[in-house]
């Protein structure tokens, strides 16, 4: 066909053969796509969700809280003694697990060597509901264990009897420099040993030329004042000296001329 001999005549069939061929797919689209629901707009609905309330952190309610968050560090997140920890474990922590392998260490609970300097202690309350705190607590590393100070997301809640449990525990983020572990204490401790021998044999060792460099020292300190002194006395005794001797010649001369 001489329309197809035509490169631009080419280039406008294919333009239009591609509007014609989008044009049907994008009706067919438009018409049998929907926008979806305006009641769900917010997503599916949670069935039998309750929002919780506000409720203020008391101060009885912080004194029993902190107890139980120290033995809880120090037990369970020190591990000096998992099984002493159980009972002030949440059920969330203790899920799966029987009470005999609770006391073998194998928790859910990340271990960090705290310190028992501030323990029980916590930054700010993150959200205070009925029976159930979040708090941000800080705790410091025990010295010689190679970690930095560290702060953690722990929630309380409280169990049917009024006791407070730590049912969450998560270390959130390390601050500062790590503590020295106890190598590198060693290490330093046998470096500041090993200075202290070499000063003191390099002192030794200085000890017959250093006797002798005070005395010399102190020998042209002393004169040096002696020297000055002896300018200030002997120079005008030398001035009267020649002064008397021009007068004495001058004096002889006189004499002759008379």
């Amino acid at each position: 066909m001489k329309i197809l001999n035509s490169p631009r005549r080419r280039r406008r069939l294919i333009k239009i053969a591609v509007v014609v061929a989008i044009f049907p797919l994008a009706y067919l689209g438009i018409h049998y796509s929907t926008g979806g629901s305006t009641e769900s707009a917010n997503g599916p609905e949670v069935p039998n969700y309750v929002q919780p309330k506000h409720s203020p952190f008391t101060e009885a309610e912080r004194r029993a809280v902190h107890p139980v968050l120290a033995q809880f560090i120090r037990y369970a997140v020190a591990r000096e003694d998992p099984a002493k920890a159980w009972d002030v474990a949440g059920p969330d922590l203790r899920s799966g697990l029987t009470r005999k392998k609770w006391d073998t260490g194998a928790i859910p609970v990340v271990n960090y060597p705290a310190a028992h300097k501030g323990l029980g202690s916590w930054s700010y309350v993150k959200y205070s509901y009925a029976n159930t705190v979040g708090l941000e607590v800080f705790v410091f590393p025990k010295p010689g264990s190679g970690y930095s100070a560290m702060t953690a997301d722990a929630e309380v809640v409280k169990d049917s009897d009024g006791r407070w449990q730590v049912n969450y525990w998560m270390p959130e983020r390390f601050h500062g420099p790590a503590a020295a572990s106890a190598k590198q204490v060693k290490a330093a401790k046998k470096a500041a040993r090993a200075n202290t021998k070499k000063s003191t044999h390099k002192t030794a060792a200085a000890a017959p030329s250093s006797a002798g460099q005070p005395a010399r020292t102190t020998g042209l300190w002393l004169a040096l004042p002696i020297g000055i002194l002896s300018l200030i006395i002997l120079a005008p005794l030398a001035l009267l000296l020649v002064g008397w001797l021009r007068n004495r010649r001058a004096a002889a001369r006189d004499a002759l001329g008379t």
